[in-house]
């Protein structure tokens, strides 16, 4: 079995393949760093920021309660319809936009602190009040993680469409081939080889996912450090209002276990749709269905209520931060949680499906 799954390994992935598939990963990567870098170029109207690197110099550690907050609204007379960003400090940049996006969702009192205000819209907006407050923050550099984070979906997108073409042939080989009667006269017959398929096609699944990961996150790190891993994911402008107080580097563990267990669930998914469908180009165009109707799903059903039906899908689960404004702060913790079980029960249910038909197969 040992001998089988490594030439079978060879067939699946050979060098010119591998050397394929790595380059794929590395211009896919190189791509999503220069679509941030063009994203901070238009968004920053800083002379001194060009790709969001500058923050390491420009700006140290530094704690912000209700005074010094106080201080900033004052001299930048927060909130502003549209923020003069060419005129706020460097140092100051990233929280003051923080800030000013805060306060004009809400009107706060001049007596009650921001920090008290900034609970009070999360409290609002979760419908919950046993959310652990937060009476200061520290901002500092961070870029890399957040870079990393909020590209983290496109790497895994590009690793599925990857595996997409990898896999999705690979249990009608012997059909498309000519080679299946030939396969089932040996003496193990088809039996063995389907296993190792199985066996060899998770492999490569999960050796793409870290594979791809990695890649991304070593271009990240060398572009603009790990600096921030201990920092709170509230220094993104995104995850400002976000009740969970979790680090990046925490975070990071989060979506990479995430993307694992999916990476598993859609190795299956493809397995199992190319072995019930006969013809490989049908498969493909299952595959192409399934996408389409989910990201026109995504767009339509805007509601809270009809969001939650996406859920259903395996895809939405990479991204479970677009739920996040629709749930309530005990919904938003299972649904982080359900974002880790979800893809291990689907995977389970497509591993029975590829056993039955394996049963039904060779019985």
């Amino acid at each position: 079995m040992k001998y089988l799954l490594t030439v079978n390994r060879r067939r699946i992935l050979p060098f010119s393949y591998l050397l394929t598939l790595c380059l794929f990963l590395l211009v896919s990567s190189i791509y999503f760093i220069k679509d941030e870098q063009n994203q901070y170029l238009q968004g920053s109207f800083h002379v001194e920021i060009s790709d969001g690197t500058e923050y390491r110099y420009l700006m140290n550690q530094k704690w912000y309660d209700n005074e010094e907050v106080n201080r900033l609204i004052s001299k930048y007379k927060l909130p502003q319809e549209h923020l003069a960003k060419e005129k706020v400090d460097i140092k100051d940049f990233l929280f003051v936009e923080n800030l000013n996006d805060a306060l004009l969702q809400g009107e706060k009192p001049s007596t009650q602190g921001f920090f008290d205000y900034r609970m009070d819209l999360i409290k609002k907006t979760y419908q919950d009040n046993t959310i652990k407050d937060l009476d200061k923050i520290l901002i500092g550099y961070c870029e890399g993680w957040k870079v990393l984070l909020r590209n983290f979906d496109k790497i895994f997108y590009a690793v599925l469409l990857a595996l997409v073409f990898l896999l999705l042939p690979i249990m009608k080989e012997d059909d498309r081939l000519k080679t299946k009667d030939l396969v089932e006269a040996t003496l193990y017959g088809k039996k063995k080889l389907f296993e190792a398929r199985i066996v060899n096609s998770l492999e490569i699944g999960l050796f793409t996912y870290l594979g791809g990961v990695f890649l991304f996150s070593l271009l990240v790190f060398f572009i603009y450090g790990r600096d921030g891993q201990d920092l709170f994911i509230q220094n993104s402008k995104e995850f400002f209002l976000f009740p969970i107080q979790v680090t990046y580097l925490q975070y990071f563990i989060y979506k990479l276990c995430n993307g694992l267990l999916l990476t598993l669930c859609f190795v299956l998914l493809f397995l199992l749709l190319g072995e019930l469908v006969e013809d490989t180009k049908l498969s493909f165009s299952l595959v192409l269905a399934y996408v389409s109707i989910h990201f026109l799903l995504q767009s339509l059903w805007t509601s809270p209520s009809s969001r939650k039906f996406l859920l259903l899908s395996p895809l939405s689960l990479i991204n479970i931060e677009n739920f996040n404004s629709s749930l309530s702060y005990h919904s938003l913790q299972s649904y982080y949680l359900d974002s880790l079980i979800f893809p291990l029960l689907f995977s389970i249910i497509l591993w029975i499906g590829l056993s039955l038909r394996k049963k039904k197969t060779f019985s």
